[in-house]
């Protein structure tokens, strides 16, 4: 009996050992880069700045003269470069939620720009990627935008909302070739949210207005509305803005959607709202309400 309860502790004891080795390989491999962004100067000087995060949103930054840093040209060869953490200077981590969006958004991201155009001369040169990567690891590597002594934008509204991220996160590196110069992409171009749900905003006095909770496990469940929140509904259709993208996440549940009609039962329009943003079949959208 003791034997056998020596071949058990000594089965265990291996796979406690195995399940260890495993991990620690597991944990071996570097993070991948999701986002990365560079400014590099020749023309009058000689730096280079480069920022990037990765898959676990950890944020990195390095500057310095070219000559010493010596980066590369190539995306392959920069990512390979960026992927040597030891250089660089972690200054942040991303919040779960901001990553999970920002991840939806690299991955739908397309690149619907069209080809780069000179700007300007001695500007430095400004580029920023999102990669994406296959089953097999493989990196597709995504222009979200390029400024300075070239000019490119990304027209994807996705690759838009990306892009504004990395100019958040990394201000160092894209001031000078987009702000200075004013060489940069500009952006997605703000909507009124009355446009871009395709409601009429004149026709919307003395409206019904149907609201269902979509919730994901009763389904459907309807809610009553005061005037007041009818009032406060119409008012945001009629003067609220759409100023970008947030994410490419669709809502299994939880959001709310807004059925109008005019007074006399015809059909007006529709609108899905859900923690303050707009929901379309693409994701979500920030809206802001007119000063």
């Amino acid at each position: 009996m003791r034997k056998f309860f020596y071949l058990f502790v000594f089965i265990l004891m291996a796979g406690m050992i195995f399940t260890g080795v495993g991990n620690a390989s597991a944990k071996s491999d570097p993070p991948r880069i999701i986002l990365y962004t560079y400014y590099r100067q020749m023309g009058w000087g000689d730096r280079v700045q480069i920022g990037s995060v990765d898959e676990n949103g950890t944020v990195r930054f390095l500057s310095g003269n070219d000559g010493d840093l010596k980066w590369p040209y190539k995306p392959e060869e920069q990512l390979e470069y960026i992927s040597q953490f030891e250089k660089f200077e972690t200054t942040g981590e991303i919040d779960h939620n901001t990553l999970f969006a920002m991840k939806s958004l690299v991955y739908d991201v397309e690149d619907q720009g069209s080809t780069s155009t000179p700007a300007a001369n001695d500007a430095g040169t400004e580029r920023s990627y999102a990669i994406r990567y296959s089953k097999e690891g493989d990196p597709t590597f995504i222009l979200l935008g390029m400024s300075g002594d070239d000019f490119f934008e990304n027209t994807d509204p996705n690759a838009q909302a990306l892009y504004l991220r990395l100019r958040q996160l990394f201000p160092k590196v894209t001031t000078y070739a987009y702000d200075t110069i004013g060489m940069g992409p500009k952006g997605f171009t703000p909507v009124p949210l009355a446009d871009f749900i395709e409601i009429n905003p004149y026709t919307l006095t003395n409206a019904k207005v149907e609201k269902i909770n979509n919730d994901c496990e009763e389904g459907p469940i309807p809610v009553e509305m005061t005037d007041e929140d009818i009032a406060d509904l119409i008012s945001l259709i009629q003067n609220g803005t759409v100023t970008g993208k947030a994410d490419c996440i669709f809502s299994t549940g939880g959001w709310y959607s807004y059925y109008i009609s005019d007074a006399n039962g015809n059909w007006l329009g529709h609108i899905d709202l859900e923690d303050g943003l707009l929901l379309r079949n693409d994701g979500h959208y920030f809206i802001e309400m007119k000063k």
